[in-house]
């Protein structure tokens, strides 16, 4: 996309919000959990994703986007893979540090490349696969020295990161084959993974503690407020990916990292040690570079797009058919 694009004040303003909307709802639920001491990761999920099936419902009756119709047994798919993802994202969130949390985000892309290698014999650049080096070896630096890191923490950051991949891979196909964008795909999904959340919440949360729970008014204030910027996430996801291009959105979520890095740091007291900071550094080093590999592996395409279309320019103008300005 164009500057000009970017530079406009709606991209500007998509940008801006979600950048609050993602570093807030991690925040939130980060101190949901350990000031609050909210530690129901299913039933708060259960919460964001009911708000957002009636948020999008709204934005639906207020013309922001428009309703069509979808397979059931093709949502189902993208449905059951989003509610792992989320499901085990905020109880990886709740069991490890932020710092973990984030990174154990990061480690998508190598699993992502390992998938499409198994399933769709997808094979990754030499360039991409020597960009991973430092990702993997950032992120066992900083695993390692995160004292807060437990084998608990670890399996559901694992879970966490299968689901998450299978989730992006059954997005990516299924919206695909239905035509969907993100805000209608979503409509879809929503009140499908809201059910699953509450089938699941026996499963994971303590009923009789969540029951026995007092809600006090500042407490149901911050629930509140996460269920809101649960379903900016979305929104603003989906603005600032179609106004944008998938290199602009990786540096935003760079950006996002780096932040939400920071501020598990000063509010959460996270330990800040040499291996922790060289770790954390090489892992964002090698996601941009992984980011530039993408890049380049395009370039080629694109430089031969222009060629043909400077040969065919040059053919017109001799033929006297293309008109100067």
């Amino acid at each position: 996309m164009s500057g000009k694009a970017i530079g406009s004040p709606v991209v500007l303003l998509g940008i801006v919000f979600n950048v609050m909307s993602v570093v807030g709802v991690v925040m939130l639920n980060k101190y949901i959990s350990s000031f609050d001491k909210f530690n129901f990761m299913i039933a708060l999920s259960a919460m964001h994703f009911g708000f957002t099936s009636v948020g999008t419902r709204i934005l639906e009756n207020r013309g922001v986007f428009t309703y069509k119709e979808a397979k059931f047994t093709k949502v189902l798919p993208v449905a059951l893979g989003s509610l792992g993802s989320v499901a085990f994202m905020n109880l990886n969130l709740a069991s490890n540090s932020v710092g973990f949390y984030q990174l154990s985000k990061l480690s998508c892309i190598p699993v992502t490349l390992f998938l499409e290698r198994i399933v769709y014999q997808k094979v990754a650049s030499k360039t991409v696969k020597l960009s991973l080096i430092p990702i993997l070896f950032g992120v066992g630096l900083a695993t390692v020295t995160d004292v807060e890191v437990n084998s608990k923490g670890t399996i559901l950051a694992a879970m966490a990161v299968l689901c998450t991949v299978l989730a992006q891979i059954f997005t990516s196909r299924f919206q695909q084959d239905l035509g969907c964008d993100a805000l209608q795909l979503l409509y879809h999904t929503a009140p499908l993974i809201t059910i699953g959340m509450l089938l699941l919440m026996p499963l994971f949360d303590d009923l009789a503690e969540l029951q026995a729970y007092v809600y006090t008014t500042p407490v149901i204030f911050r629930i509140g407020l996460s269920c809101v910027f649960a379903l900016a996430v979305n929104i603003t996801n989906y603005l600032v990916l179609g106004k944008t291009d998938p290199l602009t959105y990786q540096v935003l979520g760079h950006f996002k990292t780096i932040t939400i890095l920071f501020l598990g740091f000063t509010l959460f007291h996270s330990p800040v040690i040499p291996k922790n900071l060289i770790g954390v550094v090489l892992a964002m080093v090698g996601v941009i570079m992984y980011t530039e590999a993408k890049r380049k592996s395009q370039a080629p395409t694109n430089s031969k797009n222009k060629e043909n279309f400077d040969a065919k320019s040059l053919e017109m103008r001799e033929e006297g058919l293309l008109v100067k300005n």
